[in-house]
């Protein structure tokens, strides 16, 4: 069984936590089932340059507001999530402490995790799967055989498929980024 189908069938519903309106899964708990499943599993927090300071595990826009990156490896797969540096009340906040920065890297550690599938569902409002009838989330949005063939027709990736998913916002738009590019491999398109 694939990582996301694994990961997206656990039921999540007893581990969520409330904090005021948001819902979130505890960084410790969402890490250790990751590793029952995939104990290779690696995770990755980005250290940046500033100028002022030397090395920090976060980034700043020109404005001041601070974001911190994580990426979570499983199987040879890597997601990557970039999160703003919230305060208590889920804004984003500018020179954050040390404390703002460390939550929002095990937060950002969550999300990661949930690009693999494990509790992704919290992401997008809902409370509980329902994998009887709906099945768990499928990125690739029942195209998986079509984009398989294109990634071996352009020695894609299915890591950077994924990323394309993201950036283009569909299955269908990646398709068509993909389809692009054997196109250029065959010389068809300029």
């Amino acid at each position: 069984m694939s990582v996301w189908k694994t990961l997206s069938a656990i039921d999540v519903s007893k581990h969520i936590e409330k904090k005021g309106k948001f819902s979130y899964l505890s960084w410790a708990w969402a890490w250790s089932t990751l590793k029952e499943h995939y104990p290779d599993a690696t995770f990755k927090k980005e250290i940046f340059d500033d100028i002022a300071t030397g090395q920090v595990p976060y980034m700043k826009d020109n404005d001041g507001y601070a974001y911190v990156v994580v990426t979570v490896t499983v199987e040879g797969v890597a997601a990557t999530e970039i999160m703003p540096v919230l305060n208590h009340q889920n804004k984003s906040i500018q020179n954050p402490n040390s404390f703002d920065v460390n939550t929002a890297l095990q937060r950002t550690l969550v999300k990661a995790i949930a690009f693999h599938g494990l509790g992704l569902y919290i992401y997008a409002g809902e409370d509980l799967p329902n994998l009887e009838t709906t099945g768990p989330y499928d990125p690739f949005n029942g195209k998986k055989g079509q984009v398989a063939d294109l990634c071996e027709r352009t020695g894609t990736s299915f890591s950077d498929v994924e990323s394309y998913i993201m950036a283009d916002g569909s299955v269908e738009a990646s398709i068509i980024r993909l389809e692009k590019k054997v196109k250029e491999m065959k010389g068809e398109a300029k």
